[in-house]
């Protein structure tokens, strides 16, 4: 039997038993009532010191006021914690360099569903102002269902009968991008509203807390993104190694997040032996998103030419960045999206005390739904290539945009038409995507006080039972008239959208919904993709858990925190479909597996070596389950005519998750409720990582649509598999400092910051090659400088990530990897509170959210054969400014 690490560490702690003593219990931390950034600074201080596992937490500076404007935002500045910007919001979360499908999300201890396309959750869903605190478990704590390989992200709604009176807020934002509105009929202001409530009934045997918090904000970004790079230009002889610009996009986007979310908790404790709560928490997000720009190929079988032509050298590598292109067929777009999202989570929890037990049994069910439409439409100057352009360009090769001067007027009706002016064989297309998630589950457990070095024991079971489906349909859409070009009305004329941030005066604008239903017809769903876009995965989870609470010492060294074990039985399978020739079989397939995760977490009180220090020490073993698309059972898949054998791509249900062994050391001094310092070590060893291979597949059960028979069902797919692993490492340095303890005259200042840094070994896309690690920045850096004093408040925050290979949305939606460049992004906030008097309660707040319009740029995600990189995207999302007013009764 092959003894692990972490079953080693569990039987040096076993042996501590004989020399073990007492322990007495944790200092009580005395609580002073403070308000605003010092209250929030001192309740995570106190999560973080009490906490058996390693953890990082923020909490509301008041009900219903979290300190940011969202809460992905909040969490990105937590140690160790990063986020990925999505059209200039904080949305998915990265902990430890690992990307987002590492991680879980939780709401009140429970799983959560998801409006995405996978696991991960979109923070943008959750309002800051329903939101009470957040807890990252970076160690495993075998109580909590669902947990993430590199972390565990809970969130907290308040718990009425844990405060004492009435509370009343309401608060009021107005706010404005400073990009203006980009595109006509879009807005370039919105606001914020949310009102809670909180009370206690009947002696405080009943609590009620409600919240009900609207958004109605607008995003508005410029972006250049370059298609491709290469060889191959027809440039004139001794260019033949310069790379060149194969194609380019320049656009202007308008958005319009409108966001309703309610909370309630209503919580019954007529004894103290008896506790039950019910919360509910529920979001519609809807957004349209208009985009108006320009594009073009410029391809080697594009027949384009070069006049003048730059060619500078960078890293080693040949690039054509200036002179003059000929031979465009410019496609001017006019699109128009729309995306529906329905969240709501449902929890019944109840808590009773018998002699010496406490049992609970917790029952929760949460579900997600999203209706997308994505609409495109195609505008140029001729039918067939006729008529075609010329462009001078400049294309800086670092930071910034570049600058493009075009020949006609694309503003103009009577120049541009709408047709198909790259010859894509459509006029416009229209995708309807829709994801549902729903997930249902139920804990029953017990515990129970004990004496030794085991103080206490829990032991319980969890069933959870998961489905996810996604389906979408895709249509082309075809001019009238057998697709001859057309000139707008001038009643569906808008005005025209300026690109001139890259050279281009304007182009086209027009009613999108207005135009397609004028003079397009609707093209049949040719069902090309469907084995990619259309699959259910069901997931059937049983875990049985226990977890002994740890009370002894090591010598003179009290010890304290848990040993816990979860084994967990997990039944997955998927529908999905089988694409060949055009026709389509249905598939269903699936596996089953056990995994058996210990967990250990210590706290060493370093108290009589120097006072309030602690040494945490975790180990771990930790799962995180597949990507939801990687387990498709769809393929297109097909006999070869010729060969008579198997080949293809698709899915693979029978994936089983990233594991992992997981190793932490912290070491923790706090002086005073709010100010300490924190150093940590992490060691993650991930057993294998799963990539996509060609590998042996039994085609049996397939169906088999072509007139061909196999010689064997035995073939070859492409398909995603578990494969070798790798490890991820790192430090993380943290500190909150109260200047005030330096220097009375600098009462009311203070600082946050922490900063990591990380690396990793695996190769994320198989042995020998050279792609980074998604999601992993070798350093993040968050550092907040603030002042509080006599109602005045202030803030100056800082975050900062490295570059890293992050996800985006690819051509037709399919994902994609790109290398994000190192980010910086400054937020001020700035406050004034009516401590006494008749209006008392009475707060003004002013928040300007990225004030140095911080750029998200892109290069390709794969670099040359030397080692260069090519840029990619280059896209501002304007400054976000917020003046608010909060009312506390």
């Amino acid at each position: 039997m092959r003894i692990t690490p972490i079953a080693a560490a569990c039987a040096v702690l076993l042996t501590m038993a004989g020399g073990a003593s007492a322990q007495q219990a944790d200092d009580v931390i005395p609580t002073v009532v403070v308000s605003g950034i010092r209250a929030s600074i001192e309740s995570a201080i106190a999560v973080k010191r009490n906490a058996d596992s390693i953890v990082e937490a923020i909490t509301a500076e008041d009900i219903g006021k979290l300190p940011d404007v969202s809460i992905g935002e909040s969490i990105a500045r937590m140690p160790g914690l990063t986020a990925q910007r999505v059209e200039g919001r904080a949305q998915v979360i990265s902990i430890r360099g690992l990307a987002p499908d590492f991680a879980a999300t939780l709401m009140n201890g429970r799983e959560l569903v998801s409006t995405g396309e996978n696991r991960s959750a979109e923070f943008d869903q959750y309002p800051s102002e329903l939101i009470n605190g957040v807890t990252v478990y970076k160690t495993p704590d075998a109580t909590l269902m669902g947990q993430g390989l590199s972390g565990t992200i809970d969130l907290k709604t308040v718990r009425p009968l844990d405060l004492r009176g009435r509370t009343i807020a309401l608060n009021g934002r107005i706010e404005k991008n400073s990009n203006g509105a980009l595109n006509s009929n879009t807005p370039g202001r919105g606001q914020r509203l949310s009102i809670s409530y909180v009370d206690q009934f009947l002696d405080n045997t009943v609590g009620l807390a409600l919240g009900y918090a609207h958004l109605d904000s607008p995003s508005q970004q410029r972006e250049y993104k370059s298609w491709w790079w290469g060889d191959s230009n027809n440039l004139p002889t001794g260019n033949k190694d310069v790379i060149g610009l194969k194609g380019a996009e320049v656009t202007a986007t308008s958005s319009e997040q409108v966001r309703d979310g309610l909370m309630a908790v209503l919580e019954y404790r007529p004894t103290r032996a008896f506790r039950s709560s019910v919360d509910l928490y529920y979001s519609e997000f809807d957004q349209k998103r208009t985009m108006r720009g320009m594009m073009w190929s410029s391809n080697q079988w594009d027949n384009v030419g070069y006049a003048n032509p730059v060619v500078e050298t960078i890293d080693g590598t040949r690039m054509l960045t200036g002179g003059t292109v000929t031979g465009l067929r410019p496609v001017v777009r006019n699109d128009f999206n729309t995306r529906q999202d329905q969240l709501y989570a449902l929890g019944w929890n109840n808590r009773l005390r018998l002699s010496e037990w406490a049992l609970e049994g917790d029952l929760s069910h949460s579900k997600a739904e999203r209706e997308e439409r994505i609409l495109e439409t195609y505008a140029g100057l001729s039918t067939g290539g006729a008529i075609k352009d010329n462009f001078k360009f400049q294309i800086p090769t670092g930071a910034g945009l570049p600058t493009f001067t075009t020949g006609f007027n694309y503003a103009d009706p009577n120049v541009i038409k709408l047709l198909d002016p790259a010859g894509w064989g459509r006029d416009a297309l229209l995708n309807r995507p829709s994801v549902k998630d729903e997930l249902s589950s139920l804990k029953l457990s017990g515990a129970r006080s004990l004496d030794g070095i085991f103080s206490r024991i829990e032991a319980g079971a969890n069933y959870s039972k998961r489905e996810k489906t996604r389906t979408g349909i895709e249509n082309d859409y075809n001019l009238k008239n057998g697709r001859a070009p057309v000139t707008v009305s001038p009643d569906l004329i808008q005005p025209s959208t300026s690109l001139g941030f890259a050279g281009i005066p304007a182009v086209l604008s027009y009613d999108v919904l207005g135009v397609l239903a004028k003079y397009y017809d609707q093209v049949p769903d040719r069902n090309n993709n469907i084995w990619k876009r259309d699959y259910t995965i069901s997931e059937e989870i049983s875990t049985a858990y226990a977890k002994l609470g740890i009370q002894s010492g090591l010598g003179a060294v009290p010890v304290s925190g848990n040993l816990g074990l979860q084994v967990i039985y997990t039944d997955q399978s998927s529908l999905g479909f089988n694409n060949v020739n055009g026709k389509t079989g249905a598939l269903v397939r699936g596996t089953s597996y056990t995994d058996v995760l210990p967990s250990l977490n210590l706290n060493f009180d370093l108290d009589a070596m120097s006072k309030n220090a602690y040494l945490r020490f975790g180990a771990a073993k930790a799962l995180a389950r597949p990507r939801m698309d990687s387990l498709k059972a769809g393929a297109s898949a097909g006999v070869d005519m010729t060969k008579r054998l198997w080949s293809g791509e698709g899915g693979n249900p029978e994936l089983q998750p990233w594991r992992a062994n997981a190793f932490d050391l912290s070491a923790e001094k706090y002086f005073g409720k709010r100010s300490y310092l924190a150093a940590a070590l992490f060691y993650k060893k991930l057993e294998s990582y799963i990539y996509n291979k060609k590998q042996e597949f039994d085609f049996t059960g397939f169906p088999n649509l072509s007139q061909v028979t196999p010689v064997s069902p035995i073939g070859t797919l492409n398909t995603p598999a578990n494969g070798e692993g790798g490890m991820v490492r790192g430090v993380e340095l943290s500190a909150s400092l109260e200047a005030g303890m330096l220097w009375d005259a600098l009462d009311g200042f203070g600082i946050l910051g922490s900063a990591s840094n990380t690396e990793s070994s695996i190769a994320p896309n198989g042995p020998g090659t050279r792609q980074k690690l998604p999601g992993l920045s070798g350093v993040v850096s968050n550092v907040t400088l603030f002042y509080e004093k006599d109602g005045v408040s202030a803030r100056v925050s800082r975050r900062y990530r490295s570059a890293f290979r992050g996800e985006v949305t690819g051509l037709f939606t399919d994902r994609s990897f790109s290398e994000i460049l190192a980010e910086k992004q400054v937020d001020i906030q700035l406050g004034y509170a009516i401590e006494t008097g008749q209006y008392k309660g009475l707060s003004f707040l002013l928040q300007v959210n990225n004030l140095n319009n911080a750029p998200y740029q892109t290069r390709q995600g794969d670099g040359f054969s030397n080692g260069a990189y090519a840029p990619e995207r280059y896209t501002t999302f304007g400054r976000q400014v917020l003046l608010g007013v909060n009312y506390k009764l």
